[in-house]
């Protein structure tokens, strides 16, 4: 007796829960749209993630042009040693980037967004950078632009 309403009190809360996941799709997001490192990134959309190889060793660069000038939320959504860095074209300096960081970037520029990678992960293999354009921040009084 207990295992036959063991059983069907299974069998209806697995019910319950595809119900649930069929019907709930107003939480689901559309997808990022991906890009590779080694491939030259331009006039990307809104909302755009580079992924990066955590195998290879030493500097693998993404080299970014934007559309318009506009200012960029950059977010670092994996968590590894490796250094995550982009280059201001007029006076090649270098900007580290921590977690997230947000900066104006010049339409039609290309950036170099390098990540160094000195250590051999081999439980996580892809490093994902995510970039967000944020439209109701002015980038004419924005600071700072690169």
């Amino acid at each position: 007796m207990k295992s036959t309403t063991g059983f069907f009190l299974a069998v209806i809360l697995g019910i319950l829960i595809l119900t649930e996941t069929q019907c709930n799709t107003s939480s689901v997001t559309p997808e990022i749209v991906s890009y590779s490192f080694a491939v030259p990134i331009i006039n990307p959309p809104d909302t755009f993630q580079v992924i990066y190889n955590l195998a290879l060793l030493g500097n693998q660069t993404a080299h970014i042009s934007f559309q318009d000038s506009a200012v960029w939320k950059i977010e670092i959504r994996s968590q590894s040693l490796a250094t995550f860095s982009f280059t201001n074209p007029a006076n090649d300096s270098t900007i580290y980037v921590i977690r997230a960081d947000t900066a104006g970037f010049k339409g039609g520029v290309k950036y170099s967004f390098t990540l160094n990678n000195s250590i051999s992960d081999s439980t996580r293999r892809l490093y994902f950078v995510r970039f967000t354009k944020l439209p109701f921040v002015d980038y004419s009084s924005f600071s700072p632009k690169y």
